[in-house]
Protein backbone atom coordinates (compact mmCIF):
# COMPACT_ATOMS: atom_id res chain seq x y z
CA UNK A 1 0.00 0.00 0.00
CA UNK A 2 1.21 3.98 -0.66
CA UNK A 3 1.87 5.99 1.80
CA UNK A 4 -1.16 8.12 2.19
CA UNK A 5 -0.82 12.19 2.16
CA UNK A 6 -3.04 13.46 4.82
CA UNK A 7 -3.81 16.56 5.44
CA UNK A 8 -5.71 18.07 8.52
CA UNK A 9 -8.39 21.22 7.91
CA UNK A 10 -7.09 24.67 9.36
CA UNK A 11 -9.46 25.19 11.61
CA UNK A 12 -8.75 21.73 13.96
CA UNK A 13 -4.87 23.25 14.39
CA UNK A 14 -3.63 24.99 17.52
CA UNK A 15 -2.03 27.74 15.86
CA UNK A 16 -2.36 31.61 16.01
CA UNK A 17 -0.45 31.81 12.52
CA UNK A 18 -0.93 29.48 9.53
CA UNK A 19 2.54 28.80 10.37
CA UNK A 20 2.36 27.78 13.78
CA UNK A 21 -0.17 25.47 12.54
CA UNK A 22 1.86 23.96 9.84
CA UNK A 23 4.87 23.34 13.22
CA UNK A 24 1.67 21.39 14.70
CA UNK A 25 0.61 19.35 11.99
CA UNK A 26 3.58 18.12 11.23
CA UNK A 27 4.73 16.83 14.41
CA UNK A 28 1.23 15.14 14.57
CA UNK A 29 2.09 13.54 11.33
CA UNK A 30 0.44 15.45 8.78
CA UNK A 31 1.66 16.12 5.54
CA UNK A 32 -0.01 19.06 4.80
CA UNK A 33 -3.00 21.21 5.71
CA UNK A 34 -6.59 21.89 4.23
CA UNK A 35 -7.74 25.39 3.76
CA UNK A 36 -11.32 26.66 4.54
CA UNK A 37 -12.88 29.07 2.09
CA UNK A 38 -16.25 30.39 3.67
CA UNK A 39 -18.61 32.64 1.99
CA UNK A 40 -17.51 36.16 2.31
CA UNK A 41 -14.46 37.63 0.37
CA UNK A 42 -12.65 36.94 4.17
CA UNK A 43 -10.88 34.18 1.51
CA UNK A 44 -9.53 36.33 -1.12
CA UNK A 45 -7.96 38.71 1.35
CA UNK A 46 -5.72 35.58 2.42
CA UNK A 47 -3.85 35.68 -0.34
CA UNK A 48 -0.93 37.35 0.68
CA UNK A 49 -0.51 35.71 3.77
CA UNK A 50 -0.90 32.26 2.15
CA UNK A 51 1.94 33.43 -0.27
CA UNK A 52 3.95 33.93 2.46
CA UNK A 53 3.19 30.71 3.93
CA UNK A 54 3.55 28.61 0.99
CA UNK A 55 7.46 30.02 1.31
CA UNK A 56 7.93 29.38 4.38
CA UNK A 57 7.53 25.58 3.26
CA UNK A 58 3.96 25.31 4.40
CA UNK A 59 2.26 22.57 2.52
CA UNK A 60 -1.62 23.63 1.62
CA UNK A 61 -2.97 21.14 -1.23
CA UNK A 62 -6.76 21.92 -0.98
CA UNK A 63 -9.16 24.04 0.20
CA UNK A 64 -12.56 22.87 0.87
CA UNK A 65 -15.35 25.58 0.42
CA UNK A 66 -18.50 26.10 2.89
CA UNK A 67 -21.81 24.20 1.83
CA UNK A 68 -22.32 25.12 -1.92
CA UNK A 69 -25.94 24.97 -3.02
CA UNK A 70 -24.85 24.81 -6.92
CA UNK A 71 -27.93 22.34 -7.51
CA UNK A 72 -30.21 24.40 -6.22
CA UNK A 73 -32.28 26.42 -8.88
CA UNK A 74 -32.96 29.67 -7.15
CA UNK A 75 -29.39 30.12 -5.30
CA UNK A 76 -27.33 28.21 -7.99
CA UNK A 77 -26.42 31.33 -10.39
CA UNK A 78 -25.09 33.07 -6.72
CA UNK A 79 -23.19 29.52 -5.40
CA UNK A 80 -21.53 29.47 -8.95
CA UNK A 81 -20.33 33.49 -9.05
CA UNK A 82 -18.86 32.75 -5.50
CA UNK A 83 -17.18 29.30 -6.54
CA UNK A 84 -15.67 30.62 -9.44
CA UNK A 85 -14.13 33.78 -7.81
CA UNK A 86 -11.74 31.43 -5.57
CA UNK A 87 -10.70 29.29 -8.04
CA UNK A 88 -8.10 32.08 -9.22
CA UNK A 89 -7.06 32.76 -6.04
CA UNK A 90 -6.25 29.12 -4.79
CA UNK A 91 -4.43 28.88 -7.88
CA UNK A 92 -2.54 32.35 -7.19
CA UNK A 93 -1.34 30.55 -3.91
CA UNK A 94 -0.05 27.01 -5.42
CA UNK A 95 -3.51 24.66 -4.44
CA UNK A 96 -3.79 21.77 -6.21
CA UNK A 97 -7.65 20.47 -5.48
CA UNK A 98 -11.06 22.72 -4.39
CA UNK A 99 -13.33 20.56 -2.78
CA UNK A 100 -17.27 21.88 -3.20
CA UNK A 101 -19.76 19.99 -0.73
CA UNK A 102 -23.17 20.39 -2.65
CA UNK A 103 -25.06 20.91 0.27
CA UNK A 104 -27.65 23.31 1.59
CA UNK A 105 -25.87 24.63 4.54
CA UNK A 106 -29.30 23.33 6.35
CA UNK A 107 -31.43 20.73 7.16
CA UNK A 108 -33.66 19.91 4.46
CA UNK A 109 -37.41 18.28 4.00
CA UNK A 110 -37.76 14.78 2.72
CA UNK A 111 -39.23 14.52 0.32
CA UNK A 112 -37.74 17.72 -1.39
CA UNK A 113 -40.65 20.17 -2.82
CA UNK A 114 -38.23 21.03 -5.41
CA UNK A 115 -37.78 19.17 -9.08
CA UNK A 116 -34.60 17.11 -8.96
CA UNK A 117 -34.04 17.29 -12.27
CA UNK A 118 -33.93 21.06 -12.12
CA UNK A 119 -31.40 20.97 -9.40
CA UNK A 120 -29.86 17.97 -11.45
CA UNK A 121 -29.88 20.39 -14.93
CA UNK A 122 -28.39 23.33 -12.53
CA UNK A 123 -25.81 21.48 -10.79
CA UNK A 124 -24.22 20.03 -14.46
CA UNK A 125 -23.97 23.57 -15.94
CA UNK A 126 -22.49 24.83 -12.56
CA UNK A 127 -20.08 21.99 -12.74
CA UNK A 128 -19.39 22.45 -16.25
CA UNK A 129 -18.27 26.43 -15.78
CA UNK A 130 -16.31 25.41 -13.31
CA UNK A 131 -14.31 22.95 -14.72
CA UNK A 132 -13.67 25.01 -17.78
CA UNK A 133 -11.98 27.80 -15.53
CA UNK A 134 -10.32 25.15 -13.42
CA UNK A 135 -8.96 23.65 -15.81
CA UNK A 136 -7.72 27.38 -16.91
CA UNK A 137 -6.02 27.46 -14.03
CA UNK A 138 -4.31 24.69 -13.61
CA UNK A 139 -6.47 23.06 -10.36
CA UNK A 140 -9.08 20.70 -9.95
CA UNK A 141 -13.24 20.92 -8.62
CA UNK A 142 -14.15 18.28 -6.83
CA UNK A 143 -17.82 17.42 -6.40
CA UNK A 144 -18.76 16.13 -2.81
CA UNK A 145 -22.02 14.42 -1.98
CA UNK A 146 -23.49 15.10 1.22
CA UNK A 147 -25.99 12.86 3.34
CA UNK A 148 -29.98 13.53 1.59
CA UNK A 149 -30.62 15.46 4.66
CA UNK A 150 -28.09 18.56 3.97
CA UNK A 151 -27.89 18.52 -0.06
CA UNK A 152 -29.42 17.91 -3.43
CA UNK A 153 -29.36 16.55 -6.03
CA UNK A 154 -26.46 13.72 -5.27
CA UNK A 155 -25.71 11.84 -2.19
CA UNK A 156 -23.48 9.13 -3.53
CA UNK A 157 -20.39 8.67 -5.09
CA UNK A 158 -22.13 7.18 -8.23
CA UNK A 159 -24.56 10.23 -8.69
CA UNK A 160 -21.78 12.52 -8.69
CA UNK A 161 -19.30 10.40 -11.12
CA UNK A 162 -22.67 10.54 -13.29
CA UNK A 163 -22.14 14.42 -13.17
CA UNK A 164 -18.55 14.66 -13.86
CA UNK A 165 -18.94 12.27 -16.34
CA UNK A 166 -21.92 13.92 -18.26
CA UNK A 167 -19.35 17.28 -17.38
CA UNK A 168 -16.48 15.25 -19.79
CA UNK A 169 -13.34 17.39 -18.33
CA UNK A 170 -10.79 16.11 -16.34
CA UNK A 171 -10.86 19.03 -13.89
CA UNK A 172 -13.96 18.00 -12.71
CA UNK A 173 -13.37 15.14 -10.51
CA UNK A 174 -15.02 14.05 -6.95
CA UNK A 175 -14.46 14.31 -3.42
CA UNK A 176 -15.32 11.39 -1.53
CA UNK A 177 -16.74 12.40 2.39
CA UNK A 178 -16.15 9.21 4.81
CA UNK A 179 -19.11 10.74 7.35
CA UNK A 180 -21.76 11.34 4.02
CA UNK A 181 -20.99 7.93 2.91
CA UNK A 182 -21.98 6.47 6.53
CA UNK A 183 -25.17 7.66 5.88
CA UNK A 184 -25.82 7.02 2.14
CA UNK A 185 -23.27 4.22 1.19
CA UNK A 186 -24.50 0.41 1.46
CA UNK A 187 -21.31 -1.08 1.20
CA UNK A 188 -18.80 2.44 1.56
CA UNK A 189 -15.76 0.52 0.51
CA UNK A 190 -17.38 -0.56 -2.66
CA UNK A 191 -18.49 2.41 -3.24
CA UNK A 192 -15.02 3.69 -3.03
CA UNK A 193 -13.84 1.43 -5.46
CA UNK A 194 -16.48 1.93 -7.88
CA UNK A 195 -15.97 6.08 -8.01
CA UNK A 196 -11.98 4.91 -8.32
CA UNK A 197 -11.23 6.79 -11.98
CA UNK A 198 -13.16 9.63 -10.71
CA UNK A 199 -11.66 10.49 -7.36
CA UNK A 200 -9.75 13.62 -6.90
CA UNK A 201 -9.97 14.00 -3.16
CA UNK A 202 -11.49 11.92 -0.23
CA UNK A 203 -12.64 13.68 3.40
CA UNK A 204 -12.23 12.29 6.51
CA UNK A 205 -14.58 12.02 9.17
CA UNK A 206 -15.89 9.28 11.18
CA UNK A 207 -19.32 7.19 11.50
CA UNK A 208 -20.45 10.60 14.33
CA UNK A 209 -18.37 13.39 12.24
CA UNK A 210 -15.72 13.10 14.55
CA UNK A 211 -11.81 12.07 13.89
CA UNK A 212 -10.95 8.66 12.36
CA UNK A 213 -11.38 6.28 15.12
CA UNK A 214 -14.20 7.93 17.59
CA UNK A 215 -16.71 5.93 15.44
CA UNK A 216 -16.99 3.23 13.79
CA UNK A 217 -15.85 3.65 10.04
CA UNK A 218 -13.88 0.70 8.95
CA UNK A 219 -10.79 2.45 8.13
CA UNK A 220 -8.85 -0.35 7.02
CA UNK A 221 -11.45 -1.26 4.57
CA UNK A 222 -11.30 2.39 3.08
CA UNK A 223 -7.96 2.21 2.70
CA UNK A 224 -7.99 -1.27 0.91
CA UNK A 225 -10.59 -0.29 -1.23
CA UNK A 226 -8.75 3.18 -1.90
CA UNK A 227 -5.51 1.24 -2.84
CA UNK A 228 -7.03 -1.11 -5.47
CA UNK A 229 -8.49 1.31 -6.79
CA UNK A 230 -5.39 3.20 -7.55
CA UNK A 231 -6.12 6.13 -5.62
CA UNK A 232 -2.93 8.91 -5.15
CA UNK A 233 -4.35 12.09 -3.81
CA UNK A 234 -4.70 13.56 -1.05
CA UNK A 235 -7.02 13.02 1.84
CA UNK A 236 -8.34 15.50 4.73
CA UNK A 237 -9.48 15.74 8.21
CA UNK A 238 -13.07 17.59 8.07
CA UNK A 239 -14.23 16.70 10.73
CA UNK A 240 -15.21 17.69 14.68
CA UNK A 241 -12.73 16.53 17.46
CA UNK A 242 -13.97 14.55 20.54
CA UNK A 243 -11.12 16.03 22.69
CA UNK A 244 -8.26 18.15 22.82
CA UNK A 245 -6.31 18.52 19.24
CA UNK A 246 -2.68 17.99 21.00
CA UNK A 247 -4.20 14.64 21.53
CA UNK A 248 -6.88 13.50 19.43
CA UNK A 249 -5.26 14.25 15.72
CA UNK A 250 -1.97 12.51 16.30
CA UNK A 251 -3.85 9.28 17.90
CA UNK A 252 -6.26 9.97 14.40
CA UNK A 253 -3.25 10.34 12.18
CA UNK A 254 -1.23 6.89 14.02
CA UNK A 255 -4.68 5.02 13.29
CA UNK A 256 -4.73 5.58 9.99
CA UNK A 257 -1.19 5.15 8.81
CA UNK A 258 -1.79 1.65 10.56
CA UNK A 259 -5.13 1.49 8.51
CA UNK A 260 -3.31 2.53 5.55
CA UNK A 261 -0.17 0.01 5.80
Amino acid sequence: MPQWKIACQEQLLPGASIEEKWEFAQSAGFDGIELRARGDEAFEARLGALKRAVGHGVVMPSVCLDGIPLGDVDRGADALRQVSSRLGVIAAMGGEVVVAPVSDGRLLPVPCPRSSTEDYETLSDGLRRLAERAAREGVTICLQPVNRYEGRPVNTLDQAADVCRAVGLPSARVAAGTFHMNVEEADPAGALLAAGPWLGHVELADSNGLEPGAGHVDWWAAFAALDAAGYQGWAGFACSLSGPAESALPAAVSLLRQAGG
